[in-house]
């Protein structure tokens, strides 16, 4: 065999092995553990939506990925199948919760009971502002509720 043949089979290999094998690293790393992280901030939703909704970009500094504990009253609630939000503060621009598919099956019974009014403290990861949506929690899950 050609002696660059060898060479560039040899390195073909090994680029494959790499490739390979950060694309296995990639597809199996952990998912991100919301439910028993620490929350980097607690505070009344209402607090945090004005605190981020006065200068987004600042907010999206501090708040970005961050897991956010917020509690409040419930402005709405949506329901499709296993998947759930439920908004804080008021309706048209509050924080929107998605709740993880896993809270909606394991807290089924006590999310059925809840009404429009009714305070609750959720625990999520702040995905940004919307201007539709206002603040977006995504895998959230429930930590208390008060009547």
């Amino acid at each position: 065999m050609n002696k660059y043949l060898k060479i560039f089979l040899i390195l073909a290999l090994v680029g494959g092995i790499v490739g390979g094998s950060v694309v296995y690293y990639v597809f199996n790393k952990p998912h991100r553990d919301v439910e028993g992280e620490a929350p980097t901030f607690t505070m009344a939703a209402e607090d945090f939506y004005n605190d981020y909704n006065a200068d987004e970009e600042a907010g999206n500094t501090k708040y970005l990925n961050q897991v956010i504990q917020v509690n409040g009253a419930i402005a709405d609630i949506t329901k499709d199948g296993v998947e759930m939000t439920i908004i804080l503060n008021n309706d048209m621009e509050g924080v929107s919760c998605a709740l993880d598919s896993a809270a909606v099956v394991n807290n089924h019974d006590m999310l059925e009971n809840l009404e429009i009014g009714d305070d609750i403290t959720l625990k999520g990861k702040c995905d940004g502002f919307d201007m539709i949506m206002g603040i977006v929690l995504t895998k959230c899950f429930v930590i208390t509720t008060e009547d």
